[in-house]
């Protein structure tokens, strides 16, 4: 019988086997004769020794069978977790990144770069809109739900710290290592992108205030570039052209005025202040320092009759000086894509701002000036409830790398007269001739930046802020200058900064 016919789990039935008897003297096996005949006992042996054969097998082959079921079930759980393990290397993590001023070509340009040296991670890039993009942001974040749709990277105005602190992840002390934050950034980025000692944000551009002037005008009255307030307001005056009625035809600078039709107005009254020593700090409602007065005056005089180089009947700034009929102007450099949008033959120059005497705003002493500027940029953070904050910033650390943004700038160069600006002080000299480009990055490291940010569009600090220095100005503008009406504007305006330095909790 063959051990395969064993199917059965019972013993093996007991078989007869009949044989001769063997001669006497050849038996091997010698047993009692009151227990068994000989014959019985030639059968019992044999078949005792098949029997024993054949359980022996029986036993073997479950033996095996079950060593073979261990290794089964070994292998198959070894493979699942095999299985599982490249799952997870494998499973792709996709980030959605909300920028907010750079083309789609442009970024998923640098996007397919990144996706290409991390093979498990996707990121989706949204360009928002500058309307309501802080309040739409915030909502989104405190919405997170660790759902697909969630924001993992955002783009946010430096000035928004205060109102994004609870939702900014710190960026690991590694990251920051390997990015170069501490050495090889410009200087502004820590005073403003720090939170408690520690890296909130990674930047990727930098942007000021520079004075752009014009050419034509300046040369044809035989005017230098003015290094000084002062001078500015000097040479504004004799450029300022005026018709018989007295209405402005040619203005020589837009200043004097708060939302009305001075673009940028607040970074101009901001960056005095810096110059005229005043701590923006400890601006308070009982705060006796008079330097912020004075900067007030000086600002509101260049649209009072003193100087009247600028009046709320002209066009916006911008546009006016587009179209040739404004001598001085301030702006960020993205302007320059509006004037090369609205006037493409305009010959104008760009300049660092003019500055202060060191002696205050009411000295005209210009032997010694301050050397203060003025920053306002965007900067990247991550979300400190995204699922993937490790991959955010692994996506942050090749944004910032020397070789994004390159790549960034020259993709889009090729959209508009030049990129973001570089906030790498090694890759500074790459912009050097770049004559639009240089006043800004020239000064960086001397800037500074405050809670009167123009064009944020955030409907809060910068917003709110502006609101009670607008009051302030334009109530100096109008005003008969009397003692009693100047104590009046300034002191409400020091009560709502100190509203609004317990509100947002300000530190700078």
């Amino acid at each position: 019988m063959d051990l395969e016919d064993i199917k059965s789990p019972l013993p093996p039935r007991r078989v007869s086997i009949q044989t001769e008897p063997e001669p006497e003297e050849k038996q091997v096996l010698e047993i009692p004769e009151d227990r068994l005949n000989p014959q019985e006992t030639t059968v019992f042996s044999e078949t005792k020794l098949k029997n024993e054969s054949k359980l022996a097998w029986v036993k073997n082959k479950w033996v095996m069978r079950g060593v073979v079921v261990v290794l089964v079930l070994i292998i198959g759980l070894g493979g699942f977790k095999i299985i599982g393990n490249k799952k997870a290397i494998t499973e792709t993590v996709t980030l959605n990144y909300w920028g907010l001023w750079e083309d789609p070509s442009v970024m998923n340009t640098i996007i397919s770069d990144f996706e290409s040296k991390n093979p498990g991670i996707k990121v989706n890039y949204k360009r928002g809109q500058r309307t309501d993009y802080r309040t739409r942001l915030t909502s989104k974040l405190t919405k997170t739900s660790n759902g697909d749709e969630d924001v993992d990277v955002f783009r946010f105005h430096n000035t928004w710290i205060p109102m994004m602190k609870d939702y900014l992840e710190p960026v690991p002390t590694e990251t920051a290592t390997a990015i170069g934050l501490e050495n090889d950034f410009l200087d502004i980025y820590k005073n403003d992108l720090k939170l408690n000692g520690k890296w909130v944000s990674v930047p990727i551009m930098y942007d000021g205030l520079a004075l752009f002037y014009n050419k034509e005008l300046l040369n044809k009255a035989g005017l230098p570039i003015p290094d000084d307030w002062w001078e500015l307001r000097e040479s504004a005056i004799k450029l300022t052209q005026k018709n018989e009625d007295g209405k402005i035809m040619v203005a020589g600078a837009a200043l004097g005025l708060a939302n009305v039709n001075v673009d940028h107005w607040s970074d101009i009254v901001g960056l005095m202040m810096k110059q005229n020593n005043i701590n923006l700090a400890k601006i308070s409602s009982t705060s006796t320092d008079e330097n912020l007065e004075d900067v007030l005056k000086f600002y509101a005089s260049f649209a009072k009759s003193v100087s009247n180089v600028w009046d709320s009947s002209l066009p916006n700034s911008t546009s006016l000086f587009a179209a040739g009929k404004l001598a001085f102007y301030f702006g960020p450099s993205w302007r320059v894509f509006d004037l090369q949008n609205l006037n493409k033959d305009l010959d104008y120059g760009i300049t660092t701002v003019p500055q202060l005497p060191t002696l205050g705003v009411t000295s005209t002493d210009s032997t010694q000036l301050t050397d203060n500027h003025c920053a306002s940029y965007w900067t990247e953070g991550v979300n400190n409830k995204s699922r993937h904050k490790e991959a955010g910033w692994k996506f942050l650390e090749y944004l910032s790398s020397v070789e994004a943004l390159e790549k960034m700038y020259t993709a889009e160069s090729q959209l508009r007269s030049f990129g973001e600006i570089y906030p790498r002080k090694s890759m500074s000299e790459k912009l050097k001739s770049n004559e639009k480009v240089w006043p800004f990055l020239s000064v960086a490291n001397k800037a500074s930046s405050w809670y009167l940010a123009s064009e944020t569009g955030d409907e809060g600090v910068n917003t709110e802020m502006q609101k009670y220095f607008t009051d302030a100005i334009n109530g100096l503008s109008g005003t008969s200058g009397s003692a009693t009406e100047t104590t009046e504007i300034i002191t409400r305006l020091k009560n709502g900064i100190a509203q609004l330095q317990k509100k947002y909790n300000l530190t700078k």
